[in-house]
């Protein structure tokens, strides 16, 4: 089936999108055979956001974008302009790019690595299920874009398919974090007992992700999980 649009008098087809990615595709100079998983996700991404292109271009009807279009491309944050095209696998697979190519942060590409290490895994185990909650690892790495002193954490996924963070030094020098898709964070905090060495306080509670560094910076995780 031949797919129509309409943008100022002018008719094009999908064939004439396909062109445009033909080239856009050899430009990079990328073939079949050797295409990254990286560059074919980027190159899948493209042609999503050409199709979404064609949808936001007048209609001949009404001459005007839908809403929709006009939302989602006045949207600022790069993990808002994830299209609604885009499964929850592909959301997360965007926000790996995002993490490898943008983060500011000197681990960046060392914890994109670990990310689509988990995603694969968690993908063939099991196949049919989301990898890894796409709303749990955006606060996961909105919270390291706000705390960028803290050392590279030990990172995993927990049975719901939550980002699990962890910054441990021993066995009284352990700070854990599970990031929910609600924007809040399951912590647990086992720090020395300055009144008796020998003994552990164990911490444990519920904060939001924006307030989760002021909830525990009292607690001394600083001292072992900063850089």
């Amino acid at each position: 089936m031949t797919l129509w649009t309409h943008n100022e008098g002018q008719v094009s087809t999908l064939q004439d999108n396909v062109v445009a990615y033909e080239k856009y595709f050899a430009a990079k100079n990328l073939t079949a055979t050797r295409l990254g998983s990286v560059d074919w996700i980027e190159s899948q991404t493209w042609l999503k956001r050409r199709l979404v292109d064609m949808q936001r271009r007048k209609s001949p009807v009404t001459m005007k974008p839908s809403l929709e279009d006009e939302m989602f491309f006045g949207q600022e944050s790069p993990f808002d302009k994830l299209e609604e095209l885009l499964s929850n696998d592909e959301k997360v697979l965007e926000i790996i790019l995002h993490v490898r190519n943008q983060l500011n942060i000197n681990f960046s590409k060392q914890l994109a690595n670990r990310i689509k290490f988990l995603f694969d895994v968690s993908k063939e185990e099991y196949p049919e299920e989301v990898a890894i909650l796409p709303e749990s690892l955006k606060s996961f790495v909105g919270f390291l874009q706000s705390a960028t002193n803290l050392r590279y954490p030990d990172v995993v996924l927990s049975p719901s398919k939550n980002i699990r963070a962890q910054w441990r030094t021993g066995p009284n020098r352990h700070f854990a974090v599970e990031f929910l898709p609600t924007g809040d964070a399951h912590f647990v905090i086992f720090t020395p007992d300055s009144m008796h060495p020998d003994k552990t306080i164990r911490i444990s509670g519920l904060a939001s992700v924006d307030s989760l560094m002021e909830t525990v910076q009292p607690h001394g995780v600083l001292t072992w999980s900063s850089q």
